[in-house]
């Protein structure tokens, strides 16, 4: 198993040196003249420390081992039409050699075997294989004698200053966009999981509030065993004994189930507080998302007049979807959602209003019984289930101890208003 993943990363790298061989070769035709006098800068040179730091895993020697074959076999095919013959352009390009190979091991030295690996490093490496592999080609070229001399040695070590200089640029500016993206990818990451967390908290704290609706079922059908025991009718008194043992096994799995859901979501988490412009940024984030993939034509607008930090935000999030949620699937076409904030002197305030078909007066009344709806497709007959409202009204008035009202009337929208304890939150 050792061998095989050691030979698919082998050929995986093998890959990526030849890759790298061909990129070269063909930078290797652009050059940038900043210099008065006739010398040029080959950018090829500037992308390479960049490979070498960004994948540690890439030889230098045996990446420039490729570099130089691939280099050699191309410059000598476009060379052909300038020298009249491959044997000519073959030969007028092989000192670059020296430089692809001198560079590779000077590189290997100072930064692929060094434990530390820094834009610092990095940099001394890039300007001394630069320099040292300039100085190899030269030589080989025009002899040891013509290197001494003029200004030879000074423009080969400025050329590779600015080439090292523009190649740790690089780098930092492409780690700077990649944690650029991490960091928006984990703000969405996190974000989704702080709307899913609140979703499963909010189910999970109306489904244990029916636990005592369970209970007081399965003691009823226990009771009811008692009263047919007294009298002669075995197949009632063991039926409705059947009955208790039955919704007593559904508690335990029912409670098991909460408790298991329960215990997933909050393992692990720390009691992080968050700022309510937060908490409405990821809301407001999440539902504009969702209308513009549907091209729903819906405004959601939030006005918060102050803040506050919440410990319980899984909770008020539960609450405050539930209410948007169910404000803009009140809307069949066009219209405006609002959510709205503020302190008095007692409470907080929370006030979710639409522009959408609003609620008859006989169902006001309705509204927040589990399983009772008033979204009605009569052409699909599809309705929603019912329990987001029940959700909420849940936690207000269970959890912090507020209030919640709703005020509507058909065709005008509605308001729903939440009133929170100042100190619930």
């Amino acid at each position: 198993m050792m061998q095989t993943y050691k030979y698919n990363l082998n050929s995986i790298q093998e890959r990526k040196m030849l890759l790298i061989a061909l990129v070269d070769a063909i930078l290797a035709g652009f050059y940038l003249k900043i210099f008065p006098f006739d010398y040029t800068i080959n950018l090829a040179v500037v992308v390479l420390p960049i490979y070498y730091f960004l994948d540690r895993r890439l030889h230098p020697v045996l990446t420039g081992i490729h570099i130089a074959a691939i280099g050699l076999v191309f410059r000598t095919l476009a060379g052909f039409y300038y020298y009249g013959s491959f044997i000519n352009a073959f030969w007028a390009d092989f000192n670059f050699l020296f430089f692809d190979l001198t560079y590779g091991i000077v590189f290997t030295l100072l930064f692929y075997n060094k434990k530390a690996k820094t834009q610092y490093t990095l940099f001394f490496a890039a300007l001394a294989s630069d320099f040292l592999g300039n100085a190899a080609e030269f030589t080989t070229r025009f002899g040891f004698g013509e290197y001494l001399s003029g200004d030879v040695m000074a423009t080969l070590l400025a050329v590779a200053l600015i080439r090292a200089t523009v190649a740790v640029l690089l780098i930092a500016a492409i780690q700077y966009y990649n944690s650029f993206l991490r960091k928006e990818e984990h703000d969405l990451r996190y974000q989704k999981q702080i709307d899913m967390i609140s979703e499963l908290k909010g189910e999970i704290f109306f489904l244990k509030n029916n636990m005592a609706h369970v209970e007081q079922v399965m003691d009823e059908a226990f009771s009811l065993y008692r009263e047919y025991e007294d009298l002669d009718c075995n197949s009632r008194k063991y039926k409705a004994l059947s009955i208790a043992k039955n919704v007593h096994e559904v508690k335990k799995n029912y409670f098991r189930a909460v408790e298991g859901i329960d215990e997933i979501i909050t393992s692990g988490q720390t009691e992080m507080v968050f700022d309510l412009r937060e908490i409405v940024k990821m809301l407001q984030m999440t539902f504009e998302r969702w209308l513009d993939r549907e091209h729903i034509p819906i405004s959601l607008k939030v006005s918060l007049q102050g803040t506050v930090q919440v410990k319980t935000h899984s909770m008020l999030m539960s609450i405050l979807k539930n209410l948007v949620a169910n404000a803009l699937e009140s809307i069949r076409a066009d219209g405006e959602v609002s959510l709205l904030y503020y302190a008095n002197e007692s409470h907080h305030v929370f006030v979710v209003k639409d522009s959408g078909e609003g609620i008859a007066q006989g169902q006001l009344d309705y509204i927040f019984n589990p399983g009772y709806s008033t979204k009605y497709d009569a052409d699909s007959g599809d309705s929603n289930r019912g329990v987001g409202l029940t959700i909420v009204k849940d936690i207000v008035e269970n959890f912090y101890c507020g209030q919640i009202s709703v005020s509507a009337a058909p065709t005008s929208g509605s308001q729903f208003e939440v009133k929170i304890p100042l100190d619930k939150l």
